[in-house]
């Protein structure tokens, strides 16, 4: 072990800086999704989106084990967009309803964008989505405004 602060770490100070890194891992792992957050932030910014939330959310609660939702209601200062997601012969279904008719909502999926056009009643619908990660891009509502886009949840 090094005598003084300054001096070069040897293997006892590997070692030790090892198991320290080992135990925190194991303890509080890095959650799967931060690095695709992060890049999304970052992108976020530059496409000058606003970011809706995740309503009722609980907030600074984290447990090993995940939730499993079947609706989940997103909101932002300019529009609301609530989400079910249910199963149609096996498959994903998505039935959403936004603040408003004649309103494109982007289901987004890594590279994939689905973009559908919600009816009167601020009805829209994606049938057989693939499991796995997904936003969506609600274009503005009103002239001028911004996209809003929300966080992504798992399908």
């Amino acid at each position: 072990m090094t005598a003084h602060p300054s001096d070069p770490m040897d293997d006892i100070d590997l070692a030790i800086m090892d198991a320290l890194r080992h135990a925190v891992t194991l303890a509080d792992p890095v959650p799967p999704t931060l690095v695709s957050d992060i890049e999304f932030s970052l992108s976020l910014a530059a496409m000058n989106a606003e970011l809706a939330r995740l309503a009722n959310e609980p907030a600074g609660v984290r447990s090993p084990v995940a939730d499993s939702a079947d609706t989940v209601t997103f909101t932002s200062s300019t529009m609301t967009l609530m989400v079910v997601i249910g199963r149609d012969d096996g498959q994903l279904r998505i039935d959403a309803w936004v603040s408003g008719g004649g309103i494109t909502v982007e289901l987004i999926q890594g590279a994939d964008r689905v973009a559908a056009v919600s009816d009167v009643n601020g009805r829209v619908s994606w049938a057989r989505v693939q499991p796995g990660l997904a936003r969506f891009l609600i274009s503005p509502i009103t002239a001028g405004g911004r996209p809003v886009i929300t966080p992504a949840i798992e399908l």
